[in-house]
C-alpha cells in the first residue's frame, strides 16, 4: 500500500509539472481580441451645424438627425491598434433663419481619417483625425426658392474619438464624436451677392460594423 501511494504521488507530481509547463501565461493588460482586419458599418446620430456670419457676425447653431456609412482597416501591434477609415454622412441639420441672417443647411459630408487606439480586450478607445469634405447650402431669401440657393462644397479637417466594443467576433458596436471645421468660405448667390460663412459641424454617432 505504501508503495502504491508513493507511486501515485510521483505520478501526480510528474503530471502536474507537465501541465504547468504547458500553461499559457497572459501578460497583464494583453488584448484577448484581435482587432486587425477590414470592416464596414452604419451609424445614426445627431449632427449639430454651427454657422457664423451675417451682418451682425454672430454664431448660430442647430441640430438634426443624421446617418452615416463607414469602412476602414485596422492593424494591431500588441495593444496598440492603428487604422484608416472613410465615411459618408447624410444630415438633416439646418441653421434656421433669423434677423439679418441667411439660413444654411448641411447636405452631404464625408471624411478620410487615421485612427489610433489602445485595445483593452474587447474594448477599444480611440482617437481619430483627417480631412473633411462637405456640401452646404445657403438660402438667400430664406423662403426655400431654388433661385435663391447657393451650394458650396467645402474642405476642412475632422478630429474626434470614441470607443468600440466587440460584441461578437464579427460585430463591433461604437459610440463616437467627430468635430469638423470647414473654415470661412464665400457663398455666391444669383444676384451677385457674396456672403461669407464660418461653418463647423459636431457629430454624435452610434454605429455597428461587421469585421471580415
Amino acid at each position: 500500500m505504501i508503495r502504491i501511494l508513493l507511486a501515485s504521488t510521483c505520478l501526480l507530481a510528474v503530471c502536474g509539472g507537465a501541465l504547468a509547463a504547458d500553461e499559457v501565461v497572459y501578460q497583464p493588460g494583453a488584448s484577448t481580441y484581435n482587432w486587425s482586419g477590414l470592416y464596414v458599418g452604419a451609424a445614426v446620430g445627431l449632427n449639430k451645424l454651427s454657422v457664423e456670419g451675417g451682418d451682425d457676425v454672430r454664431r448660430f447653431s442647430d441640430g438634426g438627425a443624421s446617418g452615416a456609412i463607414y469602412a476602414g482597416y485596422n492593424h494591431q501591434f500588441g495593444n496598440v491598434v492603428l487604422g484608416v477609415e472613410a465615411d459618408l454622412k447624410f444630415s438633416g441639420a439646418e441653421v434656421e433663419d433669423s434677423a439679418m441672417y441667411i439660413p444654411y443647411e448641411a447636405r452631404l459630408a464625408g471624411s478620410a481619417r487615421v485612427r489610433a487606439g489602445y485595445a483593452l480586450g474587447t474594448l477599444l478607445p480611440y482617437v481619430t483625425g483627417g480631412v473633411a469634405i462637405g456640401s452646404f447650402r445657403g438660402d438667400h431669401g430664406g423662403q426655400g426658392n431654388s433661385e435663391d440657393f447657393a451650394t458650396e462644397t467645402l474642405t476642412g479637417y475632422a478630429v474626434g474619438g470614441g470607443v468600440e466594443w466587440a460584441a461578437t467576433e464579427k460585430l463591433i458596436v461604437r459610440a463616437e464624436y467627430i468635430y469638423s471645421d470647414y473654415g470661412t468660405n464665400d457663398f455666391d448667390y444669383y444676384n451677385g451677392d457674396i456672403h461669407d460663412a464660418d461653418i463647423r459641424s459636431h457629430d454624435f454617432r452610434l454605429g455597428v460594423a461587421y469585421k471580415f
